[in-house]
């Protein structure tokens, strides 16, 4: 039988064992809580760098400006945000001024680059710890006036920018009681005179909001002072002066056309199968187009091979053009045709060259120089004082377009778009007007005139005239104009020369000639390329550009 002191001493030792046994269990609690805070806690030491919270207030104050205030928690890692953050700076709000800004309360400088400001410690931030950021800056004109007799301020919220992982963002509108009630954005929470809207980041995971919109605050535009208003301005000055000299180039160029560059009407155009009298085929390409290009040089070398004073080939491997001196007396050739001749071969009997070859460019020049001498002024004048007097005012009238459009577009408180639009106008004038005049103020002399009523004569024949043509010495003689006029296609689908036999020499050589460069090359345009210094190949180049308007420095 147990007595009463064995009692007490058994009750004791079960309440020590009891006690043991709790303190067991609030270790085991405290370890297992322990393990599984492990991860967060080194997540937290080694895990990405975050924006912690990105909170904004927009104070409204009386007359309407804006005061701004970013508070900004950062939780750096050194590898994105090293020194701090960056971002756009707000451009619907207006003229921005009084920045400022403090890490951990101490002052800061700040740098701004190309519309971005950089919020930064001058050294590195210490890693694995939350550093808050604040910037202070002030819009003094952030409304704009609309035709309805309202006032509409818009923000575009930064936290929007970044590309970083962020958890919180908050903007907050405080508003002046002494403005009226105003229309507040949707969304968000109205208390009083303050109205806020939080956001959840993408470190909330599938609890992270979606993108936030653009925020839009109205108000009645009388409630606000007037110098807190953008608004379309109306610089009747400016639109004056662009419309006029808009008018007076425009108006000038055609009224000096209609005086000195009319082409004269050439009256009713007979067909006409003979070559224009006194004009080379490089120099009726010339006097019809008022002009020189590669075609001229082209049809020259296609004369010369004709008249037996060259033999051309293509080097169709090599892209080259071969060319060898035949003997044949200058007085056969054309003054154009005999300064190209010098200029090719200098002495030499045989050439090459290939696109872009020094040697021919000198005879391209030689060729349009000689004929310039033949023929500008006598068959066409260029009105070279009406040209130059075009350009002038055109270069006068797109520098004052310039001026205007960066005078109003620099303007943030009352643009006027009808200035910017006039200056955009009247600098597409002021630049190509000058251009499409400088041609179209070349005209025909008289002589010019019959000239090409013989040249447009021609061309009828070789295009309109379906007769069949049989006669190999005449579509042999006639091959050099078809070439100069680009007719060489319907002048050559009409020649059927079956009958060869009477033929003489040079123009059977002449015409087996052109057969082979046919097979081969289709036509003479195949020569042009060469000529011109033009490739065959076409090369496109893509880019592409991107990157965040706003990250970590």
């Amino acid at each position: 039988m147990m007595g009463p002191d064995n009692g007490v001493v058994s009750g004791g030792i079960r309440m020590v064992a009891i006690h043991r046994a709790l303190g067991i269990g609030l270790i085991g609690c405290a370890l297992v809580v322990g393990l599984l805070a492990a991860p967060a806690v080194l997540g937290h030491e080694s895990g990405p760098e975050f924006i912690d919270s990105f909170d904004t207030t927009l104070e409204v104050r009386e007359g309407g400006a804006l005061a701004v205030n970013h508070v900004i928690d950062v939780h750096p890692h050194g590898e994105e945000i090293r020194r701090g953050v960056f971002f756009e700076l707000p451009e619907d709000v207006g003229p921005l001024t009084e920045f400022s800004a403090t890490l951990g309360g101490e002052p800061i400088e700040l740098e701004f680059d190309d519309g971005a400001v950089i919020v930064a410690a001058a050294e590195p931030l210490a890693t694995h710890q939350s550093h808050r950021f604040v910037l202070r800056y002030r819009a003094d004109a952030p409304w704009w006036r609309q035709s309805s007799g309202t006032a509409r301020l818009r923000w575009e919220p930064v936290i929007e920018q970044f590309e970083l992982a962020w958890r919180d963002a908050e903007v907050r509108i405080a508003w002046a009681e002494s403005l009226g009630e105003p229309q507040w954005p949707a969304g968000g929470a109205v208390d009083g005179g303050t109205w806020t809207r939080t956001l959840r980041g993408p470190l909330h995971g599938e609890d992270a909001d979606a993108a936030i919109e653009r925020i839009e605050l109205r108000a009645q535009a009388s409630e606000i002072e007037s110098g807190a208003l953008r608004y379309y301005g109306t610089d009747w000055p400016w639109r004056l002066l662009l419309a006029v000299g808009i008018l007076g180039l425009l108006g000038f160029l055609h009224t000096a056309w209609r005086a000195v560059g009319r082409d004269p009407d050439l009256g009713t155009i007979a067909s006409r199968n003979a070559a224009p009298e006194g004009l080379s085929p490089a120099a009726a390409r010339f006097v019809e187009r008022m002009g020189f290009d590669e075609t001229n040089f082209v049809a020259a070398l296609v004369s010369l091979r004709v008249k037996q004073a060259v033999e051309l080939t293509v080097d169709e491997d090599n892209d080259r053009l071969l060319l060898d001196k035949r003997p044949r007396p200058a007085s056969d050739l054309s003054p154009g045709e005999r300064a190209m001749m010098a200029a090719l071969f200098e002495g030499e009997e045989h050439v090459e060259f290939g696109p872009g070859d020094k040697r021919a460019m000198q005879a391209s020049s030689a060729l349009k120089k000689t004929l310039g001498e033949e023929h500008r002024g006598r068959h066409f004048v260029t009105n070279a004082s009406q040209r130059a007097w075009g350009i002038a005012l055109g270069v006068m009238l797109l520098c004052f377009a310039v001026v205007a459009v960066v005078v109003q577009a620099s303007d943030a408180i009352t643009p006027d778009p009808w200035v910017i639009a006039l200056g955009i106008a009247a600098a597409a004038a002021g630049l190509f007007a000058p251009l499409i005049y400088f041609e179209l103020f070349k005209a025909p002399t008289r002589a010019g005139a019959e000239a090409k009523r013989q040249i447009a004569g021609l061309k009828r024949y070789f295009e309109d005239d379906r007769a069949p043509v049989s006669d190999a010495r005449h579509f042999i003689a006639l091959l050099p104009y078809a070439v100069a006029l680009d007719c060489e296609e319907a002048w050559r689908d009409r020649f059927e020369g079956e009958d060869e036999s009477g033929l003489d020499a040079d123009t059977a050589e002449v015409l087996a000639w052109y057969r082979e460069f046919q097979r081969r090359h289709e036509q003479i345009g195949a020569i042009i390329p060469i000529i011109a210094g033009a490739t065959a190949a076409n090369t496109a180049a893509t880019a592409s550009a991107g990157g965040a308007s706003a990250g970590g420095v």
